[in-house]
C-alpha cells in the first residue's frame, strides 16, 4: 500500500514540476523597457565617424534581456552637445519621451559635461575679447593658449572667472529635469544617473586651470548627489573611476572600452541597488596600477590636434546621421518583433505539450488514488 502511495506522490510531484516549466518565475517582465537621456556620452558618440560606438545604455539593456530570457524595448533620446537646459527644452518637453518614461523599467541619464564646456567656451570668449563662436572646447583652448602667450596674465583672469561661476542656473535646470523624470516615470522604475568626470582631463590646460575645472566638477557632482534622495534616483560615480583612461582620440568621449566600463558599473547597480561602493572598488581594480589617470594620455595617443567636443558634428550631417540611425533602429525593432512573435509561438507550443503531459500525469495519479481508496474500503 505504501509503495503505491509513494508512486502516486511521485507522479503528482512530476506534474507540479512540469507546470513550473510551463509558467517559469521571472525577475523581470517579459519585455524589459529602457529609456536613455543625456548628451553625447549617453548617445555613444564616435569621434572618427567610422567605427560606431555602442553606448552603455544599449549594452546594459541587451545584457539584462539576454540573462533574464526577456525581450527589450530600448529608446535613446541623447543628443550631441546637449546641456541640462537643452534637456528640458528639447527632450523632456516631448510627449513621445514622456510616454516612454511612463512605461520604462529603467531610466539612464548622463548630463552636465556640456554645461561645464559651454561655460568654459563662454568665459574664454569674454576674456579673450573674441568674436569667434567656439564650436568646441578644443577650439577655445587653442585660442586661449595663443592669448596666454601674448599675455600670461590672461590665464589668471579665466581662472578667476571660472572660480566664481554661479552654479545656481545648473542646479535649477537639473532640478527641473529630475522633477519631470520623477513625475513621468513608471512607479517602480529605477532611475540611474552617472555623475560628471573631467571632460578636459586629457587636454593640456595651462597653469592651475585643470585644478579649477576639477573643483567645478566636484561642486556640480555635489548638486547631483544632494538631489538624489529628493527625486529618487541613484548615482554612478564616474568622477572617481578610471574612465579618463578609456577615451577616444578626441581625449573626451568614452571609447568602446569606456562605454563598457560605464555599462558594467550601471549593470551592477541595476542588479544590486546597494552595490555602489563595490562597483567603484571593482572598477579601480580592473585597471592595473595606481597611475591609471597618469597613463590616460598614452592610451589616447597623445594630444590629438583635431579633437571635437560633444557638439562636434554640424547640424546637416547630424540630421542625416540621425535619420540613418532611426531607420536602423526601426529595422531592428521590426526584427525584434518578428523574433518575439516566433519565440511566443514556440513557447506556446512547448506550453501546450507540457500542459498535456501534466494533465495526463495528474489524471493517472487521480486514478491510482481512487483505486487505492476503493481497495482499502473493500479490505
Amino acid at each position: 500500500m505504501k509503495k503505491y502511495l509513494r508512486m502516486a506522490a511521485g507522479l503528482i510531484l512530476a506534474a507540479a514540476l512540469l507546470v513550473q516549466q510551463v509558467m517559469p518565475v521571472r525577475a523581470w517582465n517579459e519585455v524589459i523597457t529602457c529609456t536613455v537621456l543625456g548628451d553625447s556620452i549617453a548617445k555613444g558618440y564616435s569621434s572618427d565617424k567610422v567605427n560606431k560606438i555602442k553606448c552603455y545604455g544599449r549594452i546594459v539593456t541587451e545584457q539584462l534581456a539576454e540573462e533574464n530570457e526577456a525581450y527589450f524595448d530600448y529608446q535613446n533620446y541623447a543628443k550631441n552637445g546637449l546641456d541640462t537646459a537643452g534637456l528640458n527644452e528639447k527632450v523632456l518637453s516631448r510627449d513621445t519621451v514622456k510616454r516612454n518614461l511612463n512605461k520604462s523599467d529603467i531610466v539612464l541619464i548622463t548630463m552636465g559635461s556640456n554645461d561645464l564646456l559651454n561655460e568654459f567656451k563662454h568665459v574664454s570668449q569674454q576674456i579673450l575679447n573674441s568674436n569667434t563662436k567656439f564650436r568646441s572646447a578644443n577650439q577655445a583652448l587653442s585660442e586661449l593658449q595663443e592669448g596666454v602667450k601674448k599675455n600670461p596674465l590672461t590665464i589668471l583672469k579665466i581662472v578667476d572667472a571660472l572660480s566664481n561661476w554661479d552654479y545656481g542656473s545648473f542646479e535649477t535646470e537639473w532640478m527641473k529635469a529630475m522633477e519631470t523624470v520623477s513625475q513621468q516615470k513608471k512607479k517602480n522604475a529605477q532611475v540611474i544617473v552617472t555623475n560628471i568626470y573631467n571632460p578636459v582631463y586629457n587636454m593640456e590646460l595651462p597653469g592651475t586651470l585643470n585644478k579649477v575645472v576639477e573643483n567645478i566638477i566636484g561642486n556640480m557632482n555635489s548638486i547631483i548627489e544632494k538631489r538624489a534622495s529628493d527625486y529618487g534616483y541613484q548615482v554612478v560615480d564616474l568622477f572617481n573611476s578610471s574612465i579618463v583612461a578609456f577615451v577616444q582620440g578626441d581625449g573626451l568621449h568614452p571609447s568602446q572600452e569606456g562605454q563598457e566600463l560605464i555599462a558594467g558599473m550601471v549593470y551592477k547597480l541595476v542588479e544590486d541597488p546597494d552595490s555602489r561602493e563595490d562597483v567603484l572598488e571593482e572598477d579601480s581594480q580592473s585597471v592595473d596600477g595606481g597611475a591609471v589617470k597618469g597613463e590616460a594620455q598614452d592610451k589616447t595617443g597623445g594630444q590629438a590636434e583635431n579633437r571635437e567636443n560633444a557638439a562636434a558634428p554640424d547640424a546637416e550631417s547630424e540630421n542625416v546621421k540621425q535619420m540613418q540611425e532611426n531607420q536602423a533602429e526601426k529595422t531592428e525593432n521590426e526584427k525584434n518583433l518578428t523574433d518575439k512573435q516566433s519565440g511566443q509561438q514556440e513557447h506556446s507550443r512547448r506550453a501546450d505539450w507540457l500542459g498535456i503531459a501534466a494533465g495526463v500525469i495528474l489524471a493517472a495519479s487521480g486514478i491510482c488514488l481512487l483505486y487505492l481508496m476503493n481497495r482499502k474500503k473493500k479490505g
